[in-house]
């Protein structure tokens, strides 16, 4: 166990954390933790499935005497969203996270710390090892590929669980139940590439927008922080006023994250270089002001490359681009009228790229009414259209309809307030989780999520509460129990 986790309570779950933490672990790309659990099943004697895609079922017989329990299943996902500052070095393919404690919080420096889903799936494995836990048969699904489209659940073998009752470890609030979850789809589009000579009497710039703290697009999307996409195009298009011609833009990592960054080369004509320098730094205090609750962090750079020769988009091209960044929403489209504090509908523009020959956009739409997400899909494709864009959508994946009745909800309620002398909140969340996938592949089985408070997850602000894990684990264990007691 790394020395910033020794002496932290559960210690089996931070011992497989550390473990995980070190393994690079990003979607698609599960081969080195599957190993590792692979390895675990085989030292601890678990039978251990997996199927076509690679999700995997580690199964466990019930403890002597509570053969005749309700057989569980705990779920969680292998992969991690790959995040990391811009002026960190960190390669996610083969560096570990390195973790850092400040008092009662574990995060990582500058990256993503993957405990969405690495806790998850470190309490599982936890449980598995701890020999003092009482239990019916249970079951342990891993899935692959959660954060970049949802795929292991999506291709996940219908056969493979056998259990009617499932607790999902996925979700990031201690204290919280949920019963619920968005659907989700992308909607992307792409432009050939035009581009011509740069004119002569041209100075070269780079402008820069940074510091935000971006975050989920569906947990985060009403925290109302800045997205650096659509702060670095407003100075776009004061400056082609002036006459810019732009070379670049790039912006966001992920799809399903609120853009933290986002640059931009450009060209302005020698006359006109002094006052767009002026128009920047106009820009930046304004921007800075407006974000200055929400987004602190918010800054911006404008850094002179003097006379380069270089390409330039086509005028059609580049004015079409810079008004469809400025026309393209993201946001909350709709809160709920049912479940108070609930977004409903939301956008979330999350990347544009321009590449040697294309340009392309990612935006992501969640929301719990298939309706509502048909029509935000059909209108952003609709604008992307209009600017001229070939469009495409990914299948998406269903929500989880709230079952208020359900047993699982109500004996994971009880089973809190009696250790916590407190009722627990039933929410609804807007995030995919993939219970309403795993949902239509066992019509009827009865599901739950809960989990540790984790903050800023799919950002490099992301961070656990260490006392939050203690409680998550006495809840899961103690759920556990009272199933085999059944």
């Amino acid at each position: 166990m790394t020395d910033v986790l020794v002496g932290l309570e559960p210690s089996l779950v931070w011992k497989h954390f550390g473990a995980l933490a070190a393994i690079p672990r990003s979607s698609k790309h599960e081969d080195a933790v599957t190993r590792y659990v692979q390895a675990f099943a085989h030292t601890h004697s678990v039978s251990i499935k997996t199927d076509r895609v690679g999700n995997l079922l580690l199964s466990v017989p019930a403890s002597p005497g509570h053969e005749e329990a309700p057989s569980l299943c705990m779920q969680g996902h292998l992969d991690m969203v790959c995040e990391k500052n811009a002026d960190v070095k960190h390669d996610f393919m083969k560096d570990p996270i390195l973790l850092e404690r400040d008092g009662d919080v574990i995060h990582a420096k500058g990256t993503t710390l993957g405990a969405d889903n690495g806790l998850g799936v470190a309490a599982m494995l936890a449980l598995i090892e701890d020999k003092t836990l009482v239990h019916g048969p249970l079951e342990f699904l891993m899935t692959i590929d959660e954060e970049s489209g949802l795929t292991g659940a999506k291709n996940l073998d219908g056969t493979l669980v056998q259990s009617r009752i499932l607790l999902n470890l996925d979700s990031e609030e201690e204290g919280a139940l949920y019963v619920g979850c968005s659907g989700g789809r992308d909607t992307l589009a792409k432009w050939d590439l035009s581009v011509e000579d740069l004119p002569e009497k041209m100075q070269a710039f780079k402008i820069t927008v940074k510091g935000l703290r971006g975050g989920h697009s569906g947990l985060d999307i009403d925290k109302q922080r800045g997205n650096a996409i659509k702060i670095l195009n407003r100075f776009l298009l004061e400056a082609e006023k002036l006459g810019m011609r732009l070379g670049s833009i790039e912006g966001g990592n992920k799809r399903n994250a609120i853009p933290r960054e986002a640059a931009a080369y450009g060209y302005i004509p020698n006359p006109k270089w002094a006052l767009a320098q002026e128009k920047f730094h106009e820009f930046k205090t304004k921007v800075q002001q407006e974000f200055k609750s929400s987004d602190p962090g918010l800054d911006a750079e404008w850094e002179g490359e003097g006379i380069k020769k270089g390409k330039v988009f086509k005028r059609t091209l580049q004015k079409r681009l810079i008004r469809l960044l400025d026309a393209i929403p993201h946001g909350v489209i709709k809160m709920s009228h049912e479940i108070p504090g609930l977004v409903q509908t939301s956008t979330n523009f999350g990347v544009l790229n321009t590449g040697r020959k294309q340009i392309t956009i990612s935006t992501s739409q969640r929301s719990s009414v298939p309706s509502e997400l048909d029509y935000a899909n059909h209108s952003i494709a609709s604008l992307l259209h209009l600017a001229g864009g070939e469009v495409e959508h990914s299948t998406g994946y269903p929500g989880w309809n709230p079952n208020l009745q359900s047993q699982a909800l109500a004996l994971v309620s009880k089973t809190h307030e009696q250790l916590f002398h407190r009722k627990p909140d039933v929410k609804a969340i807007h995030a995919g989780l993939e219970c309403g996938i795993i949902g239509e592949k066992y019509p009827g089985i009865d599901m739950v999520s809960f989990g540790p408070t984790i903050v800023g997850a799919h950002s490099p602000d992301e961070h656990v509460q260490v006392q939050s894990v203690e409680k998550f684990w006495m809840l899961l264990r103690e759920v556990i129990t009272s199933y085999a007691a059944n």
